[in-house]
C-alpha cells in the first residue's frame, strides 16, 4: 500500500536537511494537541525569522474537507499544502497558502505556487513541540543501558584526551628543559666533534676503538668468522668419522 503522507514527509525532511534547517513532523498546537500540523521547518536565519508549516494531502477529498488550515496559518510565517498531482484545482487554494506537488516517479518536490511571507509572531507551543519531537527522535529508540554506555564512552574518551594532553605537555616541558640544560650543550659538542672526525653527525659508539685498537664492530666481525670456521671444522670432522 502506498503510504503517501509518510513518503512526502520524508521528502520534505530531506529538502530541509540539505538546507541545514530544523525540521519536525506531526507538530501539535496547544497543550491538548487538538490540532497537528503535518510538518514544520525553521530556517536558520534571523532575517527574517521564518517558520514554515506544511499540510500534506494525498487525496482530493481530504483536501476539500480540510478545515484546519486557518489555525495552521496562524502559527507559521509561510504555509504550504503539499499534495500529489491533480488534487488541487485552479482557484481552490486558500488565500495566503502556497502549493507544492510531490512526484512519486521522481521523488522530487515542485513548487507550483510560492507562499507569501507573513510577518506574524509564532506561537511558542510550536517551538516547544519541535523540541519535544527532536528529543523523542534522539532518545525514543534508545534504552537506558545504551544511554549509560554512551555516557561512559564519552567520559572515557574525555579522560583519554586529558591524559594524552598531559603527556604531551610533560614531553614539551622535558624538551624545553633539555634545550636549556648543560647536557644539551655537551650533546651538541659530541656531535660536532664526531662530524669532524668521521664526516657524519650520527654518533655510533660501536665504531669507537677499544683498548686493544679494535672497535666493537671489528670484534663482532672476528667473532662471526671464528664461528664460521668452527662450524666448518665440525662438518669436516663429521665427514671424516663417516669415512672411517
Amino acid at each position: 500500500m502506498y503510504n503517501g503522507e509518510r513518503i512526502i514527509t520524508e521528502a520534505l525532511q530531506a529538502k530541509h536537511d540539505n538546507l541545514g534547517d530544523i525540521f519536525a513532523a506531526q507538530v501539535k498546537l496547544g497543550s491538548a494537541g487538538s490540532k497537528i500540523m503535518d510538518a514544520v521547518a525553521i530556517k536558520k536565519t534571523w532575517s527574517p525569522k521564518t517558520v514554515i508549516g506544511y499540510e500534506i494531502k494525498v487525496s482530493r477529498q481530504d483536501f476539500l474537507s480540510d478545515q484546519k488550515h486557518p489555525v495552521y496559518m496562524q502559527n507559521c510565517n509561510i504555509f504550504y499544502f503539499v499534495t500529489l498531482k491533480d488534487i488541487v484545482k485552479d482557484g481552490e487554494l486558500p488565500q495566503g497558502a502556497g502549493h507544492m506537488i510531490y512526484s512519486p516517479d521522481t521523488g522530487k518536490l515542485r513548487t507550483i505556487k510560492k507562499a507569501p511571507y507573513r510577518n506574524i509572531s509564532v506561537n511558542p507551543d510550536v517551538l516547544l513541540h519541535i523540541m519535544f519531537w527532536k528529543a523523542e527522535r534522539y532518545f525514543g529508540y534508545r534504552t537506558r543501558a545504551e544511554m549509560l554506555a554512551d555516557y561512559k564512552a564519552k567520559k572515557d574518551l574525555k579522560n583519554i584526551g586529558w591524559e594524552v594532553a598531559d603527556k604531551i605537555s610533560n614531553l614539551e616541558y622535558q624538551i624545553k628543559s633539555f634545550d636549556n640544560s648543560y647536557y644539551k650543550k655537551f650533546y651538541d659538542e659530541i656531535h660536532r666533534d664526531w662530524k669532524e672526525l668521521y664526516g657524519t653527525s650520527c654518533v655510533d659508539l660501536r665504531s669507537l676503538p677499544t683498548s686493544n685498537g679494535l672497535s666493537l664492530q671489528d670484534l663482532d666481525w672476528l667473532k662471526h668468522n671464528a664461528n664460521v670456521i668452527i662450524s666448518n671444522t665440525k662438518t669436516i670432522l663429521n665427514k671424516l668419522e663417516e669415512v672411517k
